[in-house]
């Protein structure tokens, strides 16, 4: 049973020198040829030392450590990036609440425009009259009910719809 060392615990990376000593560990290993059956047989099985079996698990425990690491700098840069992006946002919402009103006001001229042009088209006397025909818009008074105002409203609304849509 091995023990496992858990992967903050271990040091710093590995030299040139120690990485050329595994690589030529590892060479020696796979250079041996044929079976291990042929090798007994000619008495040229070459096993490990202990100090090689140790430089193998040190190198495969860096490897590990190295593959850990990354996997925690892509896991930050992603933070990073949603965090960027969240920023944006806000800045984009701050921007249009606090910023400038004078140039939100120019962004959205247009469309204030219809809105007014609207408002007075729909509240002049002749439109009224033409309400003050139908019985069900009109008060005791003799004026418009909320009933009048209402379809008003919704007239209007329609219309800048239509026209935001497919004019402007």
């Amino acid at each position: 049973m091995s023990q496992e060392t858990p992967i903050g615990n271990l040091g710093g990376g590995i030299s040139d020198e120690d990485s050329k000593l595994v690589d030529s560990i590892l060479n020696d290993i796979n250079s041996s040829s044929g079976p291990p059956q042929v090798q007994q047989q000619q008495g040229q099985q070459q096993q490990p030392t202990p100090e090689q079996i140790k430089m193998m698990q040190q190198q495969q425990m860096m490897r590990q450590q190295a593959l850990a690491q990354q996997q925690a700098m892509a896991q930050q840069q992603a933070l990073a990036q949603q965090q960027a992006q969240s920023q944006q946002k806000m800045n984009m919402i701050q921007g249009s609440g606090s910023g400038d009103i004078m140039e939100n006001v120019k962004l959205e001229a247009k469309n204030i425009m219809t809105v007014v042009f609207l408002c007075i088209l729909f509240n002049i006397e002749q439109v009224d009259n033409i309400l003050k025909g139908v019985s069900m818009f009109v008060n005791e008074g003799g004026g418009l009910n909320m009933q009048a105002v209402f379809l008003k409203s919704i007239v209007i609304g329609l219309i800048f719809y239509v026209i935001k849509t497919y004019l402007l």
